[in-house]
């Protein structure tokens, strides 16, 4: 390379014609990585390369997987779930289960309440303004995570042994949670649509980054100590993660 040749960059986001269709993409590159690997969710497609794969090199890669590019593509495609509109009649998901929301008219600083038929009302001055019912659900779903999520963080420290010394709630569409080296844990609010079993894997997970702020044999010894069974809710958030993206 010359003196004088512009570095590449680690990452960004290409386009490549395929079959007559343009493919978007998220190139990265790694001065570590030895092979090209390919990798669809849902975010899309990601190239992970060597630093210095010559793109001619890229491009036979994607050329010779471009069936199955296409098959997870629309498997990933068909798997996005509805726009959620806000209205009344829409189904929720909380904890797992599927909730209704009946949209009223009330007086704005009246709260959500949720009904023993899994019905939640959602009182505002007009039942036409979405957006009022959107922000009045989002702080009801922020306030039900914060409990949930707290007690669940307290029962798994103290069976592992661990101090939280701080818990926050994001609105992070790309990780469930994350956690530092002093304790403090941020998990996305959106994960209280999940079952108690998918928020556990998620608890834990960042827990057992107290102990190893990384993803090495030692950190899953941690997490399958404390759940066994933990690859079975790792997979199921997997797949049906998108789901609670919706709202």
């Amino acid at each position: 390379m010359s003196l004088f040749s512009k570095p590449r960059a680690a990452s960004e986001t290409r386009t490549l014609r395929l079959d007559g269709q343009e493919i978007s993409y998220l190139l990265k590159r790694s001065p570590k990585r030895r092979t090209i690997g390919l990798c669809i969710d849902h975010r899309g497609l990601t190239v992970s390369a060597p630093q210095r794969a010559a793109d001619s090199r890229l491009e036979q890669v994607l050329r010779a997987r471009s069936g199955w590019l296409f098959d997870k593509l629309r498997e990933w495609q068909e798997r996005q779930p509805a726009t959620f509109n806000c209205a009344d009649g829409e189904t929720l998901l909380f904890l797992g289960s599927e909730l209704v929301l009946r949209v009223m008219e009330g007086g704005l600083r009246a709260q959500p309440h949720l009904l023993e038929d899994d019905t939640l009302i959602v009182k505002v001055p007009d039942i036409d303004d979405t957006e009022v019912v959107r922000r009045k659900l989002e702080q009801w779903y922020r306030t039900e995570a914060r409990r949930h999520f707290v007690q669940r963080l307290e029962h798994y420290a103290d069976r592992m042994g661990l101090a939280v010394r701080n818990v926050a709630l994001s609105g992070a569409r790309t990780r469930w949670g994350s956690c530092n080296s002093r304790g403090d844990i941020r998990l996305s609010w959106r994960l209280i649509q999940a079952p108690i079993s998918q928020i556990d894997y998620v608890v834990v997970h960042e827990l057992a980054h107290i102990r190893e702020l990384n993803h090495s044999p030692r950190f899953w010894a941690i997490v399958e100590e404390t759940l066994p069974h933990y690859a079975a809710a790792q997979r199921a958030l997997k797949v049906g993660g998108a789901r609670y993206h919706r709202f």
